[in-house]
């Protein structure tokens, strides 16, 4: 038996949806975090409301980065899958995403009664040069899960992975009893111990591989949390006092945390009848001085559109998170895309004043809000948090943020403006309407309307006045502009290629600029915070590299350019094109970029 000692891996959990794939991820992560080792976790997770078993569209899962240090994406390859049928593994080879020495470990069990189908699926495994281990659960075991009325094969799996990855038996069963202990009963309990440990003990008979990546330990006290989860106790660090929004994936579990959590903060949750009413009420609490946030995805930003522009219009705070999935219309709700940047920005009719946050990973999700509110309320123009499917569902241990516990906006601290690359506002900033009191002050008066008004609030059709309110509110994000410092970089401050990008490929464009320093490949990489405005200095930063490029989860082909590198020519008049512009629904790999950045300077 063999112990292979590896720095990083990756592996694979595969089974019909509602098998509870994701459910032995959890445990197995709360376990590998305990053990003291760097965890970076995507679920995925099937579109289809119960798809009908041994289909392709029940791919349910988890992926799980394993690694001795701190992990910022999903990776590359996977070096392991484990799947519980035929059809799950043949969907999941169609994305390419083994390494060429992967294993497989297939469970059997369906095989007589789908010859053919298993038959074809080993052909093509074979084909493709991977090493399939085929094996059968065991007799007690299908009994067990027989009396679960089919439950806790997940749970057999857990076992087998645990024994292949030199997990400690007995740390793993504390987890399980921790995740199920209130949910079940005892003698249910017992047998789902009992199929972890069956599991255990069939891979240390079956499979002649272990591995094991090295331990930290880890100081302070630490948390595991989710990209929607930390951004729902953002806003309620931010101070925020209300949400309202309409269910949609993948924004929904933002109001489902709320749900739980927001009224013991004083907090309001409000599930709106539809995405219009959902804004609107946002609208209206802003007016009637309580901070307030909607969330939402595609399909409900474009309904939203209209009562963007009347905040804008009106002057009245507004903070959008979109949570980004596939598009357009319906597309592919539980896949991740970066495709929504050009609607936030420029959806509403008229001229676009608008600031766009982008959130690169859980712990911008949670201070996100605080910058939004302090710009919104400073500036009176709408504020939208782009996040998408892959931060909000990706999971990641980490120590304990410091709170801000904030009540008004001038309390945001330094290292909120530090960790978004800008500094406070400064200066006066002026308004449309210089007469906007919170209804029910007393001797105030504001008149709200989305048509053109004069600086005292009156309804005004004059070029001349119009044009005055166009040049105020393009004012206001000019402000930002000014605060705006260097983004971040990695690697030098001058260079062949610069690699370009915001949100969730940050930790990719990371990881691959990191590759190409060690393999000599003369390439830089910058992460946005702020996606829009851009800062002042950014062309003279461009200046500093012979190309350009922009890495993207959104389509660019050679005609069409990508929203970001669209957005970037029209500000610095440079000739930057995609290097990665692709809308496959899956996360970037850091592998892929450093091969295209390759290809680019050949």
């Amino acid at each position: 038996m063999s112990l292979e000692k590896r720095p990083v891996t990756r592996f694979e959990l595969l089974m019909d949806a509602g098998t509870g794939a994701q459910k032995a991820g959890d445990i197995l992560l709360g376990a590998f975090v305990a053990m003291g080792q760097y965890v970076y976790v995507e679920p995925m997770i099937p579109a289809e409301i119960s798809p009908p078993a041994r289909s392709r569209p029940a791919l349910s899962g988890v992926i799980i980065r394993l690694a001795d240090f701190d992990v910022t994406n999903i990776g590359n390859d996977t070096d392991l899958i484990l799947a519980a049928h035929e059809i799950v593994l043949d969907r999941r080879l169609d994305d390419n995403e083994f390494n060429a020495n992967a294993k497989i470990l297939l469970d059997m069990g369906d095989q007589e009664a789908n010859p053919d189908s298993y038959e074809m699926v080993l052909k093509r495994c074979t084909k493709l040069g991977l090493s399939v281990i085929p094996f059968n659960v065991d007799p007690e075991s299908q009994t067990i899960v027989k009396e679960l009325g089919g439950k806790g094969q997940n749970l057999h799996y857990l076992g087998m992975l645990s024994y292949i990855y030199n997990m400690d038996e007995e740390m793993v069963q504390k987890e399980i009893v921790k995740t199920f202990g209130k949910k079940l009963k005892e003698d249910i309990m017992a047998k789902n111990v009992t199929l972890y440990h069956n599991g255990y003990q069939l891979a240390k008979e079956k499979v002649f591989f272990r591995y094991e990546v090295q331990s930290h330990k880890r100081d302070g006290e630490q948390i595991l949390i989710d990209g929607n989860t930390s951004m729902s106790m953002g806003i309620i660090d931010a101070g925020i006092k209300l949400y309202s929004g309409y269910p949609i994936t993948p924004a929904s579990s933002i109001m489902h945390t709320l749900a739980k959590n927001f009224p013991a903060y004083g907090g309001v949750v409000h599930q709106a009848e539809d995405e219009i009413a959902a804004i609107g009420t946002a609208i209206g609490s802003y007016y009637a001085g309580q901070p307030a946030v909607t969330a939402t995805s595609g399909p409900g930003l474009s309904l939203k559109q209209e009562f963007i522009g009347f905040a804008t219009a009106a002057e009245i705070p507004l903070i959008v998170i979109d949570v980004q999935r596939s598009g357009p219309s319906t597309g592919m709700p539980t896949k991740t895309e970066q495709s929504d940047v050009l609607a936030a920005l420029c959806g509403s009719h008229g001229d676009y004043t608008k600031i766009i946050i982008g959130v690169a990973n859980i712990i911008d999700c949670f201070y996100a809000p605080h910058l939004a509110r302090y710009l919104t309320e400073k500036l009176r123009v709408p504020v939208f948090i782009l996040s998408d499917f892959q931060t909000a569902n990706s999971y990641k241990v980490l120590a304990k943020f410091p709170l801000v516990q904030m009540k008004n906006v001038d309390d945001i601290p330094d290292f909120v403006f530090d960790r978004f690359h800008m500094k406070r506002l400064t200066g006066p900033i002026e308004m449309v309407k210089t007469q906007q009191t919170t209804p029910g002050a007393e001797g105030g008066m504001r008149r709200i309307t989305g048509l053109n008004t004069d600086e005292n609030g009156k309804i005004s059709y004059f070029s001349d006045n119009h044009q005055r309110s166009h040049a105020v509110r393009n004012e206001k994000i000019h402000h930002v502009r000014r605060a705006l410092t260097t983004p971040e970089m990695f690697g030098k401050d001058s260079n062949e290629v610069l690699i370009v990008g915001w949100g969730s490929s940050r930790g990719a464009i990371e990881e691959a600029i990191y590759m190409c320093e060690k393999n000599g490949v003369p390439a830089s990489g910058m992460n946005l915070r702020v996606v829009y405005p851009f800062p002042l200095m950014l062309k003279e930063i461009f200046a500093k590299y012979k190309k350009v490029m922009t890495v993207e989860v959104a389509y660019g082909d050679a005609l069409k350019p990508s929203p970001l590198a669209l957005l970037l020519r029209s500000e610095t008049l440079k000739d930057i094109h995609p290097l990665i512009a692709e809308a496959t629904g899956r996360p970037l790999r850091p592998r892929i970029i450093m091969k295209k950045i390759q290809e680019v300077l050949k």
